[in-house]
């Protein structure tokens, strides 16, 4: 009798136990696993009624709610990546409601150490800062960003696996942040209606990683820490159960109306349109613009290409950003990626922000969507009628766009179509008088559907298709793409073939990358190319070139000192890369790159490049005419950029580079950034070029060698008169007066460039471009803004002779861009 009475007790005792265990509790960490030593973490978030939680965003973490929420604090150093507890407190908090997640940081440090200053959106700069990321599938597919400064200035965007970091996408939070005596603090509101949830009943699990950045240290903490060099990040994010996540039909409208007037080519233009976005379910999202206006409020930087490789320009038209990575097909579509993998730059604020670029692959990128609404391909000129200067570089008008993205399960797709109006170009005929030019636009389309399944290695299966309908020629291209990567993060491989189809003439192409990360200090990229010459996908897509086959090696390498002395970072790449031409056999790019940046007292940086170019074959300059053989190559440059912290911080460059021929072009360089108070930046650069040797292609098979000068300088100015209202200045100029120095041709089998005659005696030459730009921009709300913008550019023909002065003078006073703006767009929805 005794015995049952015990057991039923303990039965009773058991229960009780399990049911009291099985009751989430809020203030406890539990270790979810470690990468390199690093550990992450599962917690349990509280879930409150929206409505009764009364959390008034304006930076002071003193409501009630935040006393009953308990905070977290396993901040780690991770940059520089030492791995020890942070030296400063933070409390972070989260709290979530049906329909969003409140985050909260109270970031203890000596006031007089805070470090707050104003700046553009997405724009990362030396400051103190606080972040939170957010993978809302809980898979590591894909994460949002989101760092919030002192006086509120922003940033945000997505990450890929692992780093892949774009600021294409500007979300609807909230935020805002306050001082107090031991510090400062910030509070932000994040809802689900912005973010892509998957269909999922009850509770579930999102990744999430906070970091702040304390500037007067040159440390970022992060939670979990993982050095910036870990094989691992979206994939190896802190988890959180949340209960109550009610994901609900969203929708925006967003109409605007902006009035142009073009002072160059005497035209004053009205227009109106509206974007709309509705979210119907998670598995589905529409975006359509109606007359949109992608006008001139971005500008792009003037880059000196005299060359017949095309200069990728990154998109800046917000239809166009936001969803852009679920059509990056491969890594190789982002352009931040080759800075990355074959500098190995972690990108920090420690000195002034300042890279060397050179000799870094172009994206290939079966969408590059700047050629939606771009500069007219396929206009047919009537005999006789030439267009005037500068008709040529013009953006097309849109009639409207549309995308619709989402998700079933684990398929993802998207469809894109854009439609653009008639081209309206003005002329001449042979006797001078005006004459107007008209072709039909261009019908854009894109579709793409991917299979991706993460359970313990993640994998995925792609296409996309492309297809532009223009009034001279079709141009379709297909694509297949397949990624893998080990749950480790320790192998990454993908694969992208490609097949277009361009007037009816067809060609194949494809790449293939594969990475190891042994360890955060240790990484090998090794990547295969093959393009054969009819493959085209530049209608809507990025090729720099077709007709090759090659390899490239990388070997990254990261070390941290953890003593004071000489050397407090070091981290680079050595890069070894060989190219053939597919039609002839031939070198057309090869040599070994050893980049390296150097952290030293201070807070300076020193970056080293440094190169041996073999000697290769030219096949793509001669436009066409055979090839040349140049001749083997030194490039070096050395770059010091000093403490970013500072009100002045400087950056000093020297380099070199052998030309073709093996004569030398100098580098030099200065660059200041100065901050005289919190709401004012103003960053100038100055850059000068020795040019001896430089080969210009001068029509035929024909090349002249030019001796000369280039300089480059450019400005830009921020005054942030109060949070919201920015007046920014920016101007660029390029100058160039060279001398000729030597003619030459292209011989007929190939081979060394040939001495050839002239027909006539004067064939120097000088280039002047230039583009200014003064915006005001009231950000009235998220998504919500007023801008007035006065654009100015140019770009002279070339001269025989002139002086710096006369060339600077003319390319101001006779533009070819000279125009103002005023847009108002304004954001309705929920």
């Amino acid at each position: 009798m005794m015995s049952r009475y015990l057991l039923s007790l303990l039965l009773i005792l058991t229960f009780t136990v399990s049911v009291c265990a099985s009751e989430p509790s809020f203030d406890e960490v539990t270790l979810k696993g470690t990468l390199d030593g690093i550990p992450m973490h599962y917690i349990n978030v509280q879930t409150r009624p929206h409505d009764e939680v009364d959390i008034k965003l304006d930076g002071l973490v003193d409501e009630l709610i935040w006393q009953d929420v308990p905070f977290f604090d396993q901040m780690i150093v991770s940059v520089p990546g030492t791995g020890e507890p942070a030296y400063y407190p933070t409390e972070n908090r989260l709290l979530a409601t049906e329909k969003g997640l409140y985050v909260s940081a109270v970031m203890y440090q000596p006031p007089e150490t805070v470090v707050m200053r104003m700046s553009k959106r997405d724009d990362y700069i030396d400051r103190d800062t606080y972040a939170v990321t957010l993978d809302s599938t809980g898979h590591g597919e894909f994460a949002y960003w989101f760092i919030i400064a002192l006086g509120d200035t922003v940033m945000d965007g997505k990450v890929l696996p692992e780093r892949r970091y774009t600021t294409d996408w500007d979300g609807p939070w909230l935020y805002k942040t306050a001082r107090f005596d031991e510090g400062w603090s910030a509070e932000t509101f994040y809802p689900w209606s912005m973010m892509s949830l998957p269909e999922k009943d009850g509770a579930r699990d999102i990744g999430f990683a906070v970091a702040r950045q304390v500037s007067h240290t040159n440390e970022r903490y992060y939670w979990p820490g993982h050095s910036y060099s870990s094989p691992q990040f979206v994939t190896a994010l802190n988890t959180m159960r949340v209960e109550g996540v009610e994901p609900r039909q969203q929708y925006s409208l967003i109409p605007y109306l902006s009035s142009v007037l073009d002072e160059a080519r005497d035209d004053t233009e009205t227009r109106g349109g509206i974007d709309l976005t509705w979210k119907p379910s998670t598995m589905a999202e529409l975006t359509l613009s109606v007359n949109p206006d992608f006008g001139a409020v971005e500008a792009d930087s003037v880059v000196l290409n005299l060359t017949a490789f095309e200069t990728f320009f990154p998109e800046k038209r917000l239809f166009f950003q936001e969803g852009n990575e679920l059509f990056e097909t491969t890594p190789r579509a982002n352009n931040g990626r080759a800075m990355r993998e074959l500098t190995n730059e972690n990108f920090a604020t420690t000195s002034r922000r300042v890279y060397v670029t050179e000799f870094l692959p172009a994206p290939i990128s079966l969408i590059n969507t700047r050629r939606i609404g771009g500069t007219a391909s396929q206009v047919t000129l009537p005999a006789g009628i030439t267009p005037k200067k500068g008709e040529r570089d013009l953006p097309t008008e849109l009639l409207g766009a549309v995308k619709l993205t989402g998700r079933i399960g684990n398929f993802r797709y998207g469809v894109v179509g854009a439609f653009e109006d008639d081209v309206e170009w003005q002329g001449s005929d042979t006797l001078g008088n005006p004459v107007g030019i008209d072709d039909e636009g261009r019908d854009f389309a894109a579709i793409r559907v991917s299979y991706e399944k993460s359970a313990v290695n993640r994998y995925a299966l792609g296409y996309m298709g492309t297809l532009v309908d223009g009034p001279i020629y079709d141009a379709a291209v297909h694509g297949l793409d397949w990624h893998y990567g080990t749950g480790d993060g320790r192998w990454a491989l993908d694969l992208q073939l490609m097949h277009s189809d361009v007037d009816d003439v067809s060609g194949q192409g494809g790449v293939f990358d594969l990475t190891y990360s042994g360890n955060s200090r240790i990484q090998h990229v090794f990547k295969l190319d093959y393009f054969d010459e009819d493959v085209d996908i530049n209608d809507l897509g990025f090729l720099r070139r077709n007709d090759y086959a090659g390899m490239l090696y990388a070997y990254r390498y990261a070390q941290r000192s953890k003593n004071k002395g000489l050397i407090r970072a070091n981290r680079g790449a050595v890069t070894l890369v060989q190219q053939y031409n597919i039609s002839r056999g031939q070198v057309v790019d090869s040599g070994i790159y050893w980049r390296n940046t150097l952290e030293v007292p201070g807070r300076n940086t020193i970056r080293t490049s440094l190169a041996w170019l073999p000697e290769r074959y030219e096949d793509v300059d001669s436009r066409g005419h055979g090839a040349y053989l140049a001749e083997d190559r030194i490039w070096w440059n050395l770059l010091w950029t000093t403490d970013a912290s500072a009100r002045f911080s400087w950056s000093f460059g020297v380099g070199g580079i052998q030309e073709d021929l093996g004569e030398w072009t100098g580098q030099y360089s200065v660059g200041l950034t100065m901050r005289p108070n919190d709401l004012l930046v103003v960053s100038a650069d100055l850059k000068y070029k020795r040019r001896d040797g430089w080969l210009v292609y001068q029509g035929g098979p024909y090349f002249g060698a030019y001796n000369g000068i280039d300089w480059q300088p450019s400005i830009d100015a921020s005054w942030f008169i109060r949070p919201g209202h920015q007046l920014r200045f920016s101007f660029q100029w390029v100058g160039v007066r060279v001398d000729e120095q030597g003619f030459f041709s292209v011989p007929g089998g190939d081979g060394e460039l040939m001495p050839a005659t002239r027909t006539s005696t004067d064939h120097d030459f000088t280039v002047s471009m230039m583009t200014a730009q003064l915006r005001y921009r009231w950000e009235i709300a998220p998504l919500t803004d007023l801008f007035l913008v006065y654009n100015r550019g140019n770009r002279l023909p070339f001269r025989n002779e002139d002086e710096f002065s006369s060339l600077f003078e003319d390319t101001f006073d006779d533009p070819l861009v000279d125009s103002f703006v005023i847009k108002l767009r304004y954001r309705f929805g929920n």
